[in-house]
């Protein structure tokens, strides 16, 4: 019985280590928050979500004006898959990180965030030519919720071949 015992614990520890052997960051992803600071505001401004952006009609001096102003039409969220020089120069403001696209992509979620908290990558999953990108915020037992701005969550990570990306927030 003791044998028996012996190999199955010896059998359940090799399925651990062989189990957290692939729970490594395969893609050598990193995540970057608030990643609206490197991105052109012509940009922004063209692929903005739901969210509130202040009001350029803004008069102080009238009590019916709004300083802020809620686009409805706009969508919940954008995301973008840069991979090639070009298209990060339309998107990003200059050499504040730098890329190797011959081995490295950029993937760009833009979304309303409510919280000024920091996410963090949980986990990606390709299937054929998508990529799906779990992120979690940080949990903090305070009631800290403001309106909803843009902001941006930026992944930089290997290099794939995908025709499109999702963002799930867990």
């Amino acid at each position: 019985m003791k044998k028996f015992v012996r190999i199955v614990g010896v059998f359940a520890l090799l399925c651990c280590l062989f189990g957290a052997a692939g729970c490594g960051n395969k893609y050598n992803a990193e995540l970057f928050n608030d990643a609206e600071q490197w991105v052109r505001e012509d940009f922004l401004r063209e692929n903005r979500v739901k969210a509130f952006y202040p009001n350029e009609n803004y008069d102080e001096n009238d009590e019916q004006s709004e300083s802020y102003i809620y686009d409805e039409a706009a969508p919940l969220s954008r995301t973008f898959i840069i991979s090639d020089e070009e298209t990060f120069n339309e998107i990003f403001t200059g050499d504040d990180f730098s890329v190797d696209f011959d081995n490295e992509m950029l993937l760009l979620y833009i979304f309303p965030k409510m919280y000024p908290r920091n996410y963090i990558l949980k986990k990606i999953i390709v299937e054929g030519r998508k990529i799906s990108v779990s992120v979690e915020i940080e949990k903090r037992n305070v009631n800290d919720a403001a309106m909803p701005s843009q902001s941006c969550l930026l992944v930089k990570m290997d290099r794939i071949e995908i025709d499109s990306a999702e963002f799930i927030e867990q």
